[in-house]
């Protein structure tokens, strides 16, 4: 597929009919990935999907922030990756729809390793990084850093196993 309103679209993507996109322009999604039909990603400051990702139906991508997965990566039903947000800091509002400077907006990033899979209806906090191999648990709320070829599950998640790690060619 190929669609001039985005950055980068590699060979063999599939986006299906009702998959959307906002700022197009800074989002990048690499060959062989496919994005479920009622997923929601807002570009932000940038968005690199790798290389034979799949982010399933009702996932959302919101936050204004930067959004950046490795290859072969996997997103479950219902999942909220949260690159940004308001915070009550310093006494200001907490609305989108006041001039900016009543707001505190904290933006970030949110990394996801090579070989992540992320179940179903897990929510992602700014800032965060999941390391290479690893696994959340559905229903889990991530806030802090991952560790590499772990499996986290709970509110907010903690690890409570180890993976075996995938032998690259």
């Amino acid at each position: 597929m190929k669609n001039k309103n985005f950055k980068f679209l590699g060979e063999n993507v599939k986006l299906h009919e009702y998959s959307k996109f906002v700022h197009q322009e800074v989002i990048e999604i690499g060959e062989g990935s496919q994005i479920d039909d009622f997923v929601l990603i807002n570009g932000g400051s940038e968005t690199v999907i790798g290389r034979y990702n799949h982010i399933a139906s009702f996932v959302g991508v919101i936050g204004g922030g930067r959004f950046i997965t490795g290859d072969y990566v996997g997103i479950a039903v219902g999942t909220k990756i949260i690159t940004g947000t308001h915070h009550y800091g310093d006494g200001r509002r907490i609305s989108p729809l006041i001039p900016v400077d009543e707001q505190c907006v904290i933006r970030g990033e949110v990394r996801l390793g090579d070989d992540v899979f992320i179940g179903a209806n897990v929510t992602i906090f700014p800032n965060v990084t999941i390391g290479e191999g690893a696994i959340i648990g559905a229903a889990s709320l991530v806030k802090d850093n991952v560790e590499p070829w772990s499996i986290y599950v709970g509110t907010p998640a903690k690890k409570v196993g180890v993976r075996p790690k995938i032998e690259k060619p």
